[in-house]
């Protein structure tokens, strides 16, 4: 196990869980690193090596620290990702079909759905998004007396147990903290605390939504603001519009509530509690953003009316059912598929199985209509309210043009991938142009000058502008020490791009690819990546 002073001691347990690349069947391994007989271990204070283990086991091995059995929040561990890039691996087939993880928004989504008043005594969600973010509700549902239950990409929720109190989280100026509540911290998943908070405020049950560090500087306004317009009552513990919140009483009365940003969480959240509460609502949204919780609500008989900047719901009845598919995720599916254009990748790859809302394909139609060779195939519904079908990529980047965003919604339809987006444009000849951005400065960091940094450290030439980032192609790229910036978007971008450079890249912090897909460096090898993921301390 790591001891916190750094270092390794050899008692750890190896167990089967059928692991293999790229598969969203196989058995999610609680320690956070994935099992590859390529594995390695710097353990050491300040960066330094104090001791460098390779483990070599046969590839459906994983390994886990005793101690941690149900593992839902990111340890104290970091790592970075070492990608050897230039050259696919040997051997590697010109057409190749990868899976990749459920989708995030989702699994998060169909899993609030457990506390939706006359949701089922036992909800499964099979082809769950297993990764960080997700995993940090389940302590929160635990603490409001559900059970959860992992097996593979299966997640399981209870209504039988008994609350399981969360421990408080350190906060500078909040020291009397409220009694008799359950304290709820989703760790850093901004998409879990507001969800949540929605959700608590339709059902009137009270408590106190927290985050960690990063999640407390996110604004919480966007979605408290309307809520508190529809009755309820939920105040700021410490600063204004910022977590923890106490959630008091609940929605009550009816009405239309105008929403500040065109934010999906928040919309999400608002109809969430109206849903819960039986209230009938009409929210009033600037742009469209992605639409799952409607699509999901709908597909379990709420009826909702939506129209040119509005949703609507009637106060009426709906059934969750017991069991939801999720499929997977279109976001992830973006890193292979940017992986194969940027000339990694085979004559063609298949990704199955991906949720195609039109309001998350952004990244695909933007680089469609610039002349790559992308479609959709085997199209057909899924019982999440959500198209699904097969996402082909063929070719490369050849005869590809700049690329332009200059419309709030085309980039909602791409708003995680425009770390991915960038780099792809600088493989482009001229200049794009990636606009109306301006929410990515409130993600996990902000998202429009940790691209820019991350990218120029590979010699992209990237611009900041106040709403956006501006990408002159052709500089030339080379491989080399890039920053992650505890940013999953960012660091999976960099390790997709450095698998096209010759020589090694390390991505600094590049582990935090386990917020959204636990299987990233898998699902890269089976593209023919050389990645290599190194703890450290």
């Amino acid at each position: 196990m790591l001891t916190s002073e750094g270092t390794y001691e050899r008692n750890f347990l190896a167990r089967r869980s059928c692991v293999r690349a790229g598969s969203r069947s196989a058995a999610h391994p609680p320690f956070p690193y994935p099992a590859h007989p390529s594995w390695c271990l710097r353990a050491g204070n300040s960066g330094s090596i104090r001791e460098h283990i390779r483990l070599s086991p046969p590839a459906s091995w994983s390994f886990l620290v005793p101690e941690v059995q149900d593992f839902d929040q990111p340890t104290t561990l970091s790592a970075d990702l070492v990608v050897d890039g230039g050259a696919r691996t040997p051997g590697h087939p010109a057409a190749l079909t990868v899976e990749v993880p459920g989708d995030k928004s989702v699994s998060h989504r169909a899993l609030l759905a457990a506390l939706l008043p006359g949701a089922p005594s036992r909800l499964t969600l099979r082809g769950a998004n297993l990764g960080g973010a997700v995993r940090a509700l389940l302590p929160a549902l635990r603490g409001l007396g559900l059970r959860t239950h992992t097996d593979g990409d299966t997640l399981t929720v209870e209504r039988d147990g008994a609350p399981v109190p969360q421990p408080v989280r350190p906060h500078p100026t909040v020291t009397d903290w409220p009694e008799g509540v359950p304290y709820l911290e989703t760790g850093g998943s901004s998409a879990a605390a507001r969800l949540l908070i929605g959700l608590l405020a339709g059902t009137g049950r009270s408590a106190v939504v927290d985050g960690d560090e990063t999640l407390r500087h996110r604004p919480m306004d966007w979605l408290v603001t309307p809520l508190v317009q529809l009755g309820a009552d939920i105040r700021y513990l410490a600063e204004p519009g910022r977590l923890p919140a106490l959630v008091r009483t609940p929605v009550r009365r009816p009405g239309a509530v105008d929403l500040a940003v065109g934010s999906a969480q928040a919309r999400s959240g608002v109809l969430l509690a109206a849903v819960a509460a039986r209230l009938a609502v009409e929210i009033r949204h600037p742009v469209r953003s992605r639409d799952h919780t409607e699509r999901m609500l709908s597909a379990f008989g709420a009826r909702l009316t939506e129209g040119p900047g509005a949703v609507g719901y009637d106060g009426g009845a709906y059934t969750v059912p017991p069991v939801v598919d999720i499929p997977a995720d279109p976001s992830l599916a973006a890193y292979p598929v940017a992986a194969q254009l940027l000339g990694h990748g085979g004559g063609e790859l298949r990704v199955p199985d991906v949720c195609l809302n039109p309001t998350r394909l952004g990244f695909f139609e933007v680089l469609r209509r610039a002349g790559a060779d992308l479609g959709y195939e085997d199209t057909r519904p899924g019982s999440s309210g959500e198209t699904v079908g097969t996402i082909v990529a063929r070719g490369g980047l050849d005869g590809v043009t700049a690329v332009r965003v200059d419309d709030p919604a085309t980039l909602h339809t791409l708003i995680d991938e425009v770390p991915l987006l960038a780099l792809v444009a600088a493989r482009l000849p001229g200049t794009s142009w990636i606009g109306c951005a301006e929410e990515l400065r409130f993600k996990e960091t902000d998202r429009l000058t940790t691209t820019a940094r991350m990218a120029s450290a590979f010699g992209a030439r990237v611009e900041v502008a106040d709403d956006g980032l501006r990408v002159t192609g052709g500089a030339p790229l080379a491989a080399g020490e890039v920053p992650g910036f505890e940013d999953h978007r960012i660091a999976m971008a960099a390790a997709t791009l450095a698998m096209s450079l010759p020589g090694r890249t390390t991505v600094l912090g590049g582990g935090c690819h386990r917020t959204s897909f636990p299987d990233f460096a898998e699902v890269q090898r089976a593209v023919g990546a050389d990645i290599t993921e190194v703890a450290t301390v």
